[in-house]
């Protein structure tokens, strides 16, 4: 009888190893598994931080904005900066949209632009050249030609500005019932 109790106890004995060595296999595949998913998963957010195109962040902000003459084609002068670009930004990356109600109608008319013809304040505010980009902190001025929109013939009318990469602002402009050269239209 002992003899049969030492077998028990062995073959207890070696069934116990035999499931102590099933759970350490079980737990290296099993962690093999989890570090193969993390391993693809780092690797992954890797690459689409290297493919993210990186945002501006530009806000222009409206120094002036004023009527500078009235005629055939009225002209809008506005002086700007930049203060939250990241790196320089082209002339040709921020854009311009006037939108207008014209008097008694339904209709929506619109003038576009980019700022390719700004200048640094001791500008015209019409040469092309030879800014290129925009630097944060620095001031810049630009006059608008409009030629879809008479402004002393408007319900309203609204200034729309975009930067590549950046926001989308939209000003609606105080231009009254009697319009003059010089109106502040903030």
């Amino acid at each position: 009888m002992h003899a049969k109790r030492n077998r028990d106890d062995a073959s207890q004995g070696i069934s116990a190893m035999i499931v102590f060595i099933a759970i350490i296999l079980m737990s290296s595949v099993i962690s093999a598994v989890v570090i193969g998913f993390g391993e693809k998963v780092f690797s992954e957010t890797k690459t689409d931080a290297q493919e993210n195109v990186p945002s501006v962040k530009g806000i222009v902000n409206i120094v002036i904005l004023e009527i500078f003459t009235l005629g055939a084609n009225d002209e809008i002068h506005i002086v700007f900066e930049l203060p939250y670009i990241e790196a320089p930004v082209s002339d040709e990356n921020v854009a311009w949209v006037v939108m207008c109600h014209p008097a008694g109608t339904n209709n929506v008319a619109f003038d576009e632009g980019d700022f390719t013809i700004a200048t640094e304040l001791d500008g015209d505010g019409r040469t092309a050249l030879p800014l290129t980009e925009f630097q944060t902190a620095v001031t810049y001025r630009m006059i608008m030609t409009l030629t879809e929109c008479d402004l002393e013939d408007v319900d309203s009318a609204s200034l729309v500005l975009m930067v590549d990469r950046g926001r989308t602002q939209e000003w609606e402009m105080n231009i009254g019932s009697a319009p003059y050269q010089g109106q502040d239209l903030n």
